[in-house]
């Protein structure tokens, strides 16, 4: 009897290594790790500075951070408005399957990326992943300030409140300043503003796995 149970859990054993032996995560090199994520899934994570050289902290020392705040909400504000104003076009655009209005917007860059998703009770900030340069720069002066950057750079989403109630400013000072010092950290040429190489470098660091 108990050689009987010993060949059964010797069998039962064998084919669980058999099963795991074609997807042994287990063993699979450190390098290979990003082939087991799903890029269109995963969000990605909050940009990883680092310490600032002298000049990089002397602008985050004089960063105007009441301007900053200021235009944060006025971006917010404004980002609300375009994507409450195209959420039923996108809702029959989804209907219909056409997808021209994702499409309308990729090719126009007029950074109004409206969601399927929006509508009354949902959020209104897009996917952190779909927030591109061109999204960003809400100006379209192809450099982004410290408050369009915030914007992605700080995991801040405010709801859908009523006009002029209370919920204002969307980003504490703590925000900002967590904003501003990976901000001038990606900031190589010193000209207090982002160009599309220098987010990148920011949006890259944001991958690296926590």
């Amino acid at each position: 009897m108990k050689k009987l149970m010993f060949t059964t859990l010797a069998s039962a054993a064998a084919l669980t290594l058999a099963a795991c032996g074609s997807e042994d995560v287990e063993n699979t090199p450190v390098d290979d790790v990003d082939e087991l994520v799903d890029a269109d899934t995963t969000e990605p994570g909050y940009p990883v500075g680092g310490t600032l050289n002298t000049e990089q902290q002397a602008a985050f020392d004089a960063m105007d951070r009441q301007a900053v705040s200021d235009e944060v909400d006025i971006n917010y504000d404004a980002i609300r408005t375009e994507r409450v104003a195209n959420a039923d076009l996108t809702a029959d655009d989804a209907a219909g399957g056409s997808g021209s209005m994702a499409s309308s917007d990729a090719a126009s860059g007029s950074g109004s990326m409206a969601s399927a998703s929006t509508g009354p009770g949902m959020s209104d900030m897009p996917p952190r992943g779909e927030m591109d340069f061109g999204w960003l720069d809400r100006n379209d002066d192809g450099k982004l300030s410290v408050a369009e950057y915030a914007i992605w750079a700080v995991p801040v989403a405010p709801g859908d409140p009523a006009p002029n109630d209370a919920r204002k400013p969307y980003m504490t000072s703590d925000e900002i300043n967590q904003a501003g010092e990976t901000f001038f950290y990606f900031d190589q040429d010193g000209s207090t503003y982002l160009s599309p190489e220098e987010f990148t470098m920011a949006r890259n660091s944001a991958m690296t796995p926590s």
